[in-house]
């Protein structure tokens, strides 16, 4: 059995955060550093018409602004799955991929489509939270 299921642990860092004094990554300060905010989708399901990036790349600080379709055009590849995923057919599927940003179909609530990259992480997410998404719903609705 092990000996520290079900008992309390002496925790020694929580003092400098109950204090104030605790450092966290969003506490780094880093120069010459980019931040990126990505768009995602309000969509369970819809397709992509496009994507208007107009009011968001003359935003301030905007430095470019990547959709789906450019990510695949410029031959970035696609994302592993780092765990392996065993078929309801006992096979293994150990080289399945997902893209880092879709460009056609939107599959689920969240679903990245673009990345605004800034100078700073407020600019970045205002110009992420610009309206420029437009997509043609499950019945061919036009929402944007």
């Amino acid at each position: 059995m092990n000996p520290y299921i079900g008992q309390p642990l002496r925790r020694h860092e929580d003092l400098k955060f109950l204090t104030g004094n605790g450092r966290y990554v969003d506490d780094v300060r880093v120069s010459d550093v980019a931040h990126a905010a990505f768009v995602r989708s309000p969509h369970a399901h819809a397709r992509i018409v496009r994507i208007d990036r107009k009011a968001s790349t003359s935003m301030p600080g905007v430095l470019a602004i990547v959709t789906g379709q450019d990510w695949t055009d410029s031959g970035h590849g696609r994302l592993p799955m780092l765990s392996p995923v065993k078929s309801a057919d006992g096979v293994h599927r150990a080289h399945i991929t997902h893209p880092v940003l879709t460009h056609d179909d939107v599959r689920f609530v969240g679903d990245p489509v673009a990345m605004v990259v800034a100078e700073t992480r407020e600019q970045a997410l205002d110009a992420a939270a610009q309206r420029g998404l437009h997509a043609a719903g499950q019945r061919g609705l036009l929402v944007g």
